[in-house]
């Protein structure tokens, strides 16, 4: 028994050492590799470190095999004014389900690690800081940003019914009252009639038009563009791990590192996979088959994504098994056209789901393709999106003042 405490303390206190180290160079050969692939050199930033006194930890937002996530207030660590010391802000805390499971917290601080390393970007979760001064005790806590409406899929879902779809057969194609309703092309009908652009804007939630699944899916194509570029795989873009603000932005979540496996009908075990079930329906074929994770991959599931998006969380390949997803991809089948979905878009969403995963878009194509297309029928809705998304940037830069410990030096 004491043997096996000795090793439980022995390995918290490397992960905690391995964590602050920051004497080995990485190497050459891994320079221009993704961040999953170099994790063991990523470390910790000491400026993230926030004091557990500072934080009031509230309900459980959500709870699976390997973590559990609460809702917490943060105090400011340099409150300069008397309003500053009584302001609070709302975030999230995340920390292992088994504070005494090494493995749950060797994860946890590699989610850690590699969040330090992402940075702040508008379309993805921010960490606001972590407590760490007590790992080698076995506790841990993640800091991040609070997204209070849930995940994109759950709201999608949740609203169909209130769903404008603007989106309709174009009357001006030939004979078009001959063609059948399935083969009729589809244009935008974001005009009025004496041909002005109508206001496609509208940030309350329990409105749902077409205009905000084109936002929703330039955002996400917008996250997935600056993880490309550090260069990051997501290994798990699908949107359960899409988080949804009030204002309707959105965050990309959960970066493949503590995968949920409480859905048995979203994550499926196959005969290579026995010990850690995958999401077989956003996988690509060389995913799936040979458990290889790349941007191309990444570039697959984004296309699996645009499908939920327009079919208003719709389960990707409805009428197939779990069993058979790879079977139906192998034989060059793919989803079919969403019906609010423009023929355009469901192009791309072809090109995603190229079968050569060097034939398929890069996000930088993929974001350029679909500011192209908002261009030509939904400017007002681009200039929009835009917009917000700088004002989230200068939010999410913020975050800063709260964990700072001498605000006269970042104020500098």
């Amino acid at each position: 028994m004491i043997s096996s405490n000795l090793e439980f303390f022995r390995a918290l206190a490397n992960i905690y050492n391995d964590m602050r180290d920051t004497g080995e160079p990485i190497p050459e050969d891994l320079k221009n590799c993704p961040l999953n692939d170099k994790l063991e050199y990523l470390p910790y930033k000491k400026q993230y470190e926030i004091a557990d006194e500072n934080l009031e930890k509230s309900t459980v937002l959500g709870k699976g095999n390997f973590g559990i996530v609460r809702k917490g207030l943060l105090k400011m660590a340099d409150p300069k004014t008397e309003e500053e010391e009584k302001k609070r802000l709302t975030v999230a805390l995340k920390s292992a389900a088994n504070q005494y499971d090494i493995a749950q917290t060797s994860m946890l601080a590699s989610e850690l690690r590699l969040m330090c390393a992402i940075g702040r970007f508008p379309n993805v979760l921010a960490l606001v800081g972590a407590v760490t001064v007590d790992l080698r005790k076995g506790k841990l806590l993640i800091v991040t940003e609070y997204v209070d409406c849930g995940d994109l899929h759950k709201y999608l879902k949740d609203h169909r019914e209130i769903f404008e779809d603007h989106l309709v057969v174009d009357k001006s194609e030939p004979n078009s009252y001959l063609t059948p309703l399935s083969s009729k092309r589809k244009t935008y009908m974001f005009k009025t009639e004496n041909g002005e652009q109508e206001n496609m804007i509208n940030e309350s939630l329990e409105s749902l038009t077409t205009s905000d699944l084109l936002s929703f899916g330039l955002q996400i194509a917008n996250g997935m563009q600056y993880l490309a570029s550090i260069p990051m795989v997501h290994r798990d873009l699908a949107l359960r791990n899409v988080l949804l603000k009030k204002n309707k932005t959105i965050r990309i979540a959960d970066f493949g590192m503590a995968r949920k496996y409480e859905d048995n009908t979203l994550y499926y075990r196959t005969k290579k996979t026995k010990d850690a079930p995958v999401p077989v329906r956003w996988m690509s074929p060389e995913a799936f088959y040979g458990m290889r994770f790349t941007q191309q991959s990444d570039v697959w599931s984004f296309g699996i994504c645009l499908y939920e998006l327009f079919t208003l969380g719709g389960l990707p390949y409805p009428d197939i098994q779990s069993e058979d997803v790879y079977t139906y991809m192998q034989s060059g089948r793919r989803c079919e056209q969403p019906d609010h979905c423009h023929v355009e878009l469901y192009d791309l969403m072809k090109l995603c789901w190229q079968q050569k995963p060097e034939l398929r878009p890069t996000f930088n194509v993929i974001v350029e393709y679909f500011m192209e297309h908002m261009k030509k029928s939904a400017k007002q809705l681009l200039d929009y999106v835009e917009e917000m998304l700088r004002v989230e940037a200068d939010t999410q830069r913020k975050l800063d003042d709260w964990i700072s410990t001498d605000r006269s030096i970042t104020a500098l």
